[in-house]
């Protein structure tokens, strides 16, 4: 009889070890932007363009861990270069591009290297980073101009983050980045923006 229970307990402890494996969670990712308004050297359109060189899923943020993190993706609600590509045309609009021009319109291609949400393997998971890689690449008047741009967060928790945490989390780190994209001098010479406003 007791060794029908000791089976029994180590049954049921290898079941609720064997079977922590943490759901998928989709979140909402932020097209909005504040980035500064801006005055144009010359008004010219943009040609905006997004690449995803991620080689994985369109709409895999990254993986929530736990004992199965192949099964425990975090996921996007659309895929990632759409929601990126819609701010990329807003933040240049407020540049001042847009509308019918003399010249011809401006290139500017976002690369997406790395886009990474991972937190650890294994029963307790209380340790999540977000790495984040662009690439900006301008070109305009035989002229190319290009530039990496790199975020990295990592946090300590008390149990795996929610969804909304997650949300928030990925949200608000695409944004510093986004931002310090957006006043690199370096990137609006490139563009010819001659003055930024913050908003």
């Amino acid at each position: 009889m007791r060794k029908l229970m000791i089976a029994m307990t180590a049954a049921a402890i290898f079941g609720s070890l064997s079977g922590c494996v943490l759901a998928p969670q989709t979140i909402a990712l932020n097209e909005n932007v504040s980035t500064p308004s801006g005055q144009l050297q010359t008004r010219r359109d943009a040609l905006v363009r997004v690449v995803d060189e991620r080689g994985i899923g369109a709409d895999v943020l990254g993986t929530r861990g736990g004992r199965a993190p192949e099964n425990s993706p975090l996921l996007s609600e659309q895929p990632l270069k759409n929601t990126l590509t819609e701010k990329l045309q807003a933040s240049l609009k407020n540049l001042g591009f847009g509308g019918p021009a003399p010249v011809e319109p401006v290139k500017v291609q976002m690369n997406v290297n790395r886009f990474s949400y991972q937190c650890n393997e294994g029963v307790v998971v209380n340790e999540c980073g977000i790495t984040i890689e662009l690439a900006m690449t301008v070109m305009s008047d035989g002229k190319t101009f290009s530039k990496p741009y790199r975020i990295n967060q990592e946090r300590s928790l008390a149990a795996s983050p929610v969804a909304e945490y997650n949300e928030e989390w990925v949200n608000d780190a695409i944004d510093t980045l986004w931002n310090h994209i957006f006043s690199d001098p370096e990137l609006l010479q490139a563009l010819g923006v001659k003055g930024v406003v913050a908003q």
